[in-house]
């Protein structure tokens, strides 16, 4: 599956080099330096992120951390049975008949992505960060092998693009999933250290600026991802909200036709 590219993408923060690992064929990772458009290194830098590209796996690494991009592992095949899942499910709208259409604006890891896929959904993934685009077509090319058949039907339900999302029109029939990056202050080290590097490569979002393109799109619900006690993205009032025990659902349905600039006080 090959990573769409927008004319009209803005331009983010990139890793500045690909690194093969040592002792094995730097093929790959010359072909992943020629499609992000960066040089391949030969040595690890102590300053900026890598892509560190082998013959049949990939990661990011920065000062020793390395984070790690796969669908087919323990840790996701756990996740997909926790409980947050329904909360996930309940908020796009699953239901035994129903799955819906998923446009996800903020690809990210895409581990929401692939759970709601693993529930039945076709999902698109927007990315803006070219880096994470090639390590989720990576990821979703690896799982579409899987021994796993249910991870191998998942992976064929997602499809990537990127660019920044504000650049593309969602289709009508598709339920719009937001997860903006926030800081959260208790986490463990490793969690932590992932955030340290998405940060780094991806700069946030421009919150406001991606909400308001959201409530322009013709969609009949608009779900985002918040920290339990974070304030509302937006000035609309959610139609409801799913809580977990991190974090919540806040749920916009509205009719098709709902005026954009209509606003109330959250």
């Amino acid at each position: 599956m090959q990573t769409i590219m927008s004319e009209a993408s803005v331009a983010v923060p990139a890793p500045p080099a690909v690194l093969a690992v040592s002792g094995e064929s730097p093929a790959r990772a010359r072909a992943a330096a020629a499609a992000l458009n960066v040089p391949l290194c030969l040595e690890k830098t102590s300053t900026e992120p890598l892509l560190v590209v082998g013959e049949t796996d990939a990661w990011l690494e920065l000062d020793g951390t390395e984070v790690r991009l796969s669908f087919d592992s323990a840790t996701m095949r756990h996740r997909r049975r926790g409980g947050q899942n329904e909360l996930l499910g309940r908020a796009v709208g699953v239901k035994a008949d129903r799955k819906p259409r998923i446009w996800d604006a903020t690809g990210g890891m895409g581990r929401d992505a692939f759970v709601l896929a693993d529930l039945g959904c076709e999902i698109t993934l927007n990315e803006r960060v070219p880096v994470l685009a090639w390590l989720l077509n990576e990821a979703i090319a690896a799982a579409s092998v899987s021994s796993h058949e249910q991870m191998r039907s998942a992976a064929g339900r997602m499809a990537v693009v990127a660019g920044d999302s504000c650049q593309f029109a969602v289709p009508s029939d598709a339920v719009l999933y937001l997860d903006p990056m926030f800081p959260q202050r208790k986490k463990a080290a490793a969690v932590r250290k992932e955030a340290v590097m998405l940060q780094r490569l991806a700069g946030g979002h421009d919150t406001e600026h991606l909400w308001d393109w959201a409530w322009a799109q013709p969609v009949e619900r608009i779900v985002v991802k918040r920290p339990l006690r974070a304030p509302v993205l937006g000035a609309q009032r959610p139609s409801h909200t799913l809580s977990g025990k991190s974090v919540r659902f806040d749920v916009f349905v509205r009719n098709k036709q709902a005026d954009p600039a209509s606003r109330a006080e959250v």
